[in-house]
């Protein structure tokens, strides 16, 4: 889809390994051992772009359901389990679209950094050497596990944040900022070194947390 956009595209094997892919319909892969992008650049025009099975960056990955800000709703971006490899991750999904990663992302090998755009994110914990940056118009729902260990790194949450779970975030002397509301009760512990912990709206407004520990 390099010179013309694909309809759709369709891919299922034990290994997929996809370089650019511009779609106007959907993109689905499913490997049953690993899916591995190799590209810089995967696009659809407000269809959906999933993924089933474990996902490897062989490059600095850009997903995108907007077509590139022509289709501004774009539609949901989905991994059914863990990303790994150290490049970075951009997942945009548009103002309607739901951006959701079901598997711990960096557990193995730590990305480079980690955004996500869309209506709404769901995490269950990711590692980093550099930035972390989730902006969910309706919410951001974390759990597990959020560590940045590249030295003054910020982690940022523009937009509601709902607990998930227990979750912890760590950054090796960057910034912690969440831009809005703090919700859910569940514990929730922020470690920032000498950097900064920001947190603009209520925390526990409307459904207390269990605990909140910030340093």
């Amino acid at each position: 889809g390099g010179s013309t956009a694909l309809s759709s595209l369709t891919a299922s094997g034990s290994t997929i390994t996809a370089l650019n892919v511009r779609t106007t319909g959907t993109q689905s892969y499913t490997g049953s051992t690993s899916t591995t992008f190799n590209g810089t650049s995967y696009i659809t025009a407000a269809n959906t772009f999933s993924v089933t099975g474990a996902a490897l960056l062989g490059a600095a990955v850009v997903i995108d359901t907007t077509n590139a800000g022509a289709s501004p709703s774009g539609a949901s971006i989905t991994f059914s389990s863990t990303i790994n490899n150290a490049q970075t991750l951009t997942l945009t999904g548009g103002s309607t679209g739901a951006v959701t990663v079901s598997g711990i992302v960096g557990g193995t090998t730590p990305l480079t950094s980690f955004t996500a755009t869309g209506n709404t994110i769901s995490t269950v914990g990711v590692a980093t050497t550099g930035a972390q940056s989730y902006t969910g118009a309706t919410s951001s729902t974390f759990s597990g596990t959020y560590n940045i260990s590249g030295a003054a790194n910020a982690f940022t949450v523009t937009g509601p944040a709902l607990l998930g779970g227990a979750t912890t975030v760590t950054t090796n002397n960057g910034n912690i900022s969440f831009s809005s509301t703090l919700n859910n009760g569940q514990t929730l512990s922020l470690t920032a070194g000498t950097g900064a912990v920001t947190i603009t709206g209520a925390t526990g407004g409307t459904t207390a947390l269990t605990s909140l520990t910030a340093s």
